[in-house]
């Protein structure tokens, strides 16, 4: 009898780590995505990113040194590159030739569910209101660590958003963040009078959860969004962070 029992207590312990097998399995099955995603784009940093010490922002900031020939060699639909400090985003910012194009294609035009960041057919740094996407990630790659910025403690000591482009710098100020709906007004990005603009810059800020503390934006300035998926929330809720352009510099 203790002769069965040892058996069958050796055969409950090897199907329980058969079963551990095949979940760790299917686990690291899953996650093999997200883990080339990451390291993919580690290396295209490491390979395109320098610093360039003689090359300094308003706020003191050092430029990095981009070396826009080889990206666009990597991709000419890398447009731009994006850096906001304190958060995981440090990554090139493709722009779609289709309607959410890069939703799920890496910087290299290959699908990858992660996606990119990128923003849509048309759109330019140049406009008066431009929307920047990524995932929700929740390895807080991508745009995950936006999420960062519904604490308002994080949100005020880090309020700076920088896109370099070939030739020029833009460093833009948050001012405030909250979730909405999906195709709601936040994402309108053409006002065809200076009232919808002030109108539509009024609704983000009676939107804001909390007082960023730095300047609200008035009808002179451009704004830049940077939009992803809430948190436990409906499928269609987005997460949105908006910001003024304080400074532009070119070189």
């Amino acid at each position: 009898m203790n002769i069965l029992k040892r058996f069958l207590f050796y055969l409950m312990l090897m199907g329980l780590f058969a079963a551990a097998m095949a979940f760790g399995t299917l686990a690291l099955r899953d996650a093999l995505p997200f883990i080339k995603s990451d390291w993919e784009v580690h290396k295209l940093r490491e390979a395109v990113k320098g610093t360039a010490e003689e090359n300094t922002l308003d706020d003191g900031v050092t430029m990095p040194d981009i070396k826009w020939e080889k990206l666009q060699e990597e991709n000419p639909d890398i447009v731009a590159w994006i850096t906001v400090p304190g958060t995981k985003i440090d990554y090139p910012v493709l722009q779609c030739s289709t309607w959410n194009e890069y939703l799920h294609k890496d910087h290299e035009g290959n699908y990858s569910y992660p996606g990119s960041i990128f923003i849509q057919p048309g759109a330019s740094f140049s406009d008066q209101h431009i929307v920047i996407y990524g995932h929700n990630m929740a390895s807080r790659s991508m745009f995950g660590s936006l999420h960062d910025y519904e604490d308002e403690d994080f949100g005020r000591e880090h309020p700076d958003v920088y896109i370099y482009e070939p030739g020029r710098t833009i460093h833009a100020k948050i001012y405030s963040t909250y979730d909405c709906k999906d195709a709601s007004e936040t994402y309108i990005t053409d006002f065809q009078t200076p009232e919808a603009w002030q109108d539509w810059l009024n609704m983000t800020i009676e939107e804001n959860y909390y007082d960023v503390g730095t300047a609200i934006p008035s009808a002179g300035d451009r704004v830049i969004t940077l939009s992803t998926c809430s948190t436990g929330r409906s499928a269609d809720s987005r997460y949105v962070v908006h910001s003024k352009i304080k400074n532009i510099k070119m070189y």
